[in-house]
């Protein structure tokens, strides 16, 4: 697919040495962290008054009930920090569940947090899913929560998935389903990380970030920019000034609004000082479009569902505000955040999809 280059893209194609990188090393590699160490059961124990722990008790409850029965091996696509993976491999611990992804630190992060929680059953493993490393039918069951549209080449992952599962084996993703709600949206973040260069005497030193994020509905593609940056001088003080400057302006997908000042202006300053310029261009779809392209890489049957997610939600959101929810322990918690995962998981819909190889 071909989009003409925006304003903010034009700009930083002209003035910067671009490198267009997949998406591991453009943004995942850089995250100490991909989740703020946030994630429910890998970094803090579930609680009852959040909204988000009950949506993420609900999906693993979805993930482990599409784990065929009597299953030696999961595979987890894209881990991030270890989830599902790890709430996986603690609520099966006769499975052996093996995650993985093209970033090392992503998979050093989730190895370490698998020895903090003592979980022998769960490994990760770097690599490409779209050249896994694994044997002909050698999984039971394979799990996506959100990782597969951040591929190069999906259909390739796709076809690779159709290889390592047994026949009868299970396939279970969550993912952005494309639903705009504009022709276009543009964003920008400011955020820190950890530089992570091949052969750096400095690799692990913090950086700071800009990324311009462009969204587009037709053809649905994604595209990040990013400059990394150093943490200290002259360009740290621009990125305090945006970052200031952001948290006032509107935002949208978790992100802020491009406004005129945080466009080619801002970037005109941080360009000088830039380390590293990257851009990746990313494939979006629907629940539709999935749907086929599964059945196409050779799935048997592809069905979508309901969010399990999100019918959690909507149930611990009433409970918490009528303080139901206060009285609840963890066990009670799970119980019932998981039959609410089983159930509504099993629905029919157009939010999730569950592919049989």
């Amino acid at each position: 697919m071909t989009l003409e280059a925006s304003e903010v893209e034009r700009w930083i194609e002209a003035h910067t040495d671009l490198e267009r990188v997949e998406s591991a090393r453009a943004i995942y590699e850089l995250m100490p962290s991909q989740s703020d160490r946030t994630l429910p059961l890998v970094y803090v124990p579930y609680d009852a008054r959040s909204e988000a722990h009950w949506s993420d008790a609900a999906r693993i409850a979805d993930y482990v009930a599409h784990v065929p029965a009597g299953a030696h091996r999961v595979l987890d696509v894209g881990p991030g920090d270890g989830w599902p993976s790890l709430p996986v491999a603690r609520a099966l611990p006769g499975v052996e569940v093996v995650g993985v992804d093209p970033s090392p630190r992503r998979a050093e992060v989730c190895a370490a947090n698998a020895a903090r929680l003592d979980l022998p059953n769960a490994r990760f493993v770097t690599a490409d899913a779209a050249a896994l490393p694994f044997e002909d039918a050698s999984f039971d069951a394979a799990l996506a929560a959100n990782s597969l549209e951040e591929a190069s080449d999906p259909a390739a992952v796709f076809t690779e998935l159709v290889r390592v599962l047994r026949p009868g084996g299970a396939l279970r993703v969550s993912y952005q389903d494309w639903r705009l709600g504009a022709p276009e949206v543009e964003t920008v973040m400011f955020w820190d990380g950890a530089r992570s260069l091949e052969g750096a005497s400095n690799e692990g030193a913090r950086v700071l970030l800009a990324t311009y994020v462009r969204r587009v509905q037709d053809p649905p593609l994604e595209r990040r920019t990013t400059l990394v940056l150093p943490a200290e001088g002259p360009a740290a003080d621009v990125h305090a000034e945006a970052l200031l400057a952001a948290a006032e302006m509107p935002r949208a997908w978790g992100e802020t609004r491009l406004q005129p000042a945080l466009g080619v202006p801002l970037f005109e300053r941080l360009a000088p000082h830039a380390l590293r310029a990257t851009r990746v261009e990313l494939r979006r779809w629907t629940t539709a479009w999935l749907v086929d392209a599964l059945i196409e890489a050779g799935f048997a049957t592809v069905r979508a569902t309901a969010h399990p997610g999100e019918a959690a939600r909507h149930i611990g959101r009433d409970l918490i505000a009528s303080r139901s929810a206060d009285a609840l322990d963890v066990s009670m918690f799970e119980a019932i955040a998981g039959a609410v995962g089983r159930t509504a998981g099993a629905l029919d819909g157009d939010a999730m999809v569950e592919a049989v190889r």
